[in-house]
């Protein structure tokens, strides 16, 4: 009997999701027969759920309120949309307005994280966050900024208010660490 071949953006979702320090929530992914979700726990305990499409299609607000209705009842309060091909700007807003992180499918499957000219990014804890601060004697505004919409501040996971410790390998300095605030684009 031939093996079932395995979607691509769920196995590299998987990864994603582990690399944030997600564990896959076994118990939850039994309770869902259509495999239309997936279920974690964040480092912190909370459930996690992750919806992927691979369709390129157009998503638009009407796909988008469905999927809603579905993490609705779920009662599960951290929700991430990976979807592939164009979303539309209504079904951007409603995500936005409903708490709901969208990734697209193409930061998935490109692994960026593992490309040899993207160096360490790592979300720093409120303790290393504000020892850190102590140290340098600045506010956090005095640091260089990075974007929401860097490719890898979305595929980490990192918000507004976050500080990314960047950590690049040289061969003349050897390594070098530089610390970054996640801020909003002005639009």
């Amino acid at each position: 009997m031939p093996k079932k071949k395995s979607n691509p953006l769920l196995e590299k979702t998987k990864i994603l999701m582990k690399n944030r320090g997600y564990i896959e929530d076994e118990k939850r992914k039994s309770e869902d027969d259509k495999g239309e979700f997936l279920y974690f726990k964040a480092p912190d305990g909370m459930p996690v759920i992750v919806h992927c499409t691979f369709k390129n299609e157009t998503t638009g607000v009407a796909y988008i309120r469905d999927m809603v209705k579905k993490f609705d009842k779920k009662k599960i309060k951290h929700r991430i949309f990976i979807g592939s091909g164009k979303v539309t700007r209504s079904a951007l807003n409603e995500l936005n307005e409903k708490g709901i992180e969208f990734i697209p499918a193409d930061l998935v499957l490109m692994d960026i994280l593992e490309h040899e000219y993207v160096p360490k990014h790592e979300i720093l804890s409120e303790e290393e966050k504000e020892s850190l601060l102590k140290k340098l004697k600045v506010p956090p505004s005095a640091l260089p900024i990075i974007f929401t919409t860097d490719p890898v501040v979305r595929v980490i996971g990192a918000k507004p208010g976050d500080i990314l410790k960047i950590t690049r390998k040289s061969r003349t300095a050897g390594e070098t660490i530089v610390y970054r605030l996640v801020v909003k684009e002005q639009t």
